[in-house]
């Protein structure tokens, strides 16, 4: 038998070990059990889960770095991913015929959003991220919105639009808007869209698996607060159709 230890998603440390042989037990969170003077956890706690199995490496990543993912199948705005974070539709959404399975029709007002903000990472300064999509622009091409950032109180980052001419674009905020150009989004053809964020690389945008474009290094600048996503529009007029 082999114990393991992951630390944000990567192997730390592992050893041999025997199977536990008793029949049943005590399990103590936030403390070793020991008599006269446990040693006690002094932070915060959270999302804390038991399975009766091991899990492999790639669902450990998805533990740690998977914050939220949506299949659409069947219409559903359940959050498939590991923090339960649901969405909430504004408008009437209506479920087609996807690129993978289902997909979500936006028609030129409904979007989905959170009456909350669980996004903690998208506020703080520098933080690495990912956003990956399929999208199907149809009708005519107009500015549109596809991922938008914000905070009730009015801070927000356009992260993926579409402009009047099909074309995509990336953005990013530090103090000024930082932004690279994607291709033109072809009507009524699915595209595989990826948005990624780090300090060193900046937003690098790819299209079909391939890097298209990047803005070069720089410090995306955060809220300081935990933001929440509008996906398919910006609560005003470019919605993503």
């Amino acid at each position: 038998m082999t114990q393991q230890v992951w630390l944000n998603g990567n192997l730390d440390g592992s050893r041999s070990a025997s199977a536990y042989d008793g029949l049943w037990g005590i399990t103590t969170i936030g403390v070793t059990f020991q008599s006269n003077n446990p040693p006690v956890f002094n932070g915060y706690i959270d999302n804390v889960r038991f399975e009766a199995r091991a899990k492999n490496a790639t669902e450990i990543l998805n533990d740690a770095t998977l914050h939220v993912y949506y299949s659409f199948d069947g219409g559903s705005l359940t959050d498939n991913g590991p923090n339960g974070i649901n969405g909430t539709a504004y408008g009437n959404l209506s479920s087609t015929t996807g690129r993978v399975n289902q997909a979500l029709q936006f028609n030129s007002g409904p979007y989905i959003y959170y009456s909350y903000t669980p996004f903690y990472f998208l506020g703080i300064s520098g933080h690495p991220l990912t956003i990956a999509l399929w999208a199907k622009p149809t009708g005519s091409y107009a500015q549109q919105t596809l991922v938008f950032v914000e905070l009730p109180s009015g801070w927000c980052i356009h992260y993926l639009v579409m402009q009047s001419t099909g074309q995509l674009v990336a953005n990013g905020w530090n103090g000024v808007i930082v932004a690279t150009n994607g291709p033109i989004l072809p009507l009524n053809t699915w595209t595989h869209i990826g948005y990624t964020y780090s300090t060193t690389n900046g937003i690098r945008l790819y299209i079909n698996g391939t890097q298209y474009s990047t803005t070069g290094s720089f410090t995306l600048s955060g809220s300081g607060f935990p933001m929440r996503i509008i996906l398919g529009g910006d609560r005003a007029i470019r919605q993503y159709m």
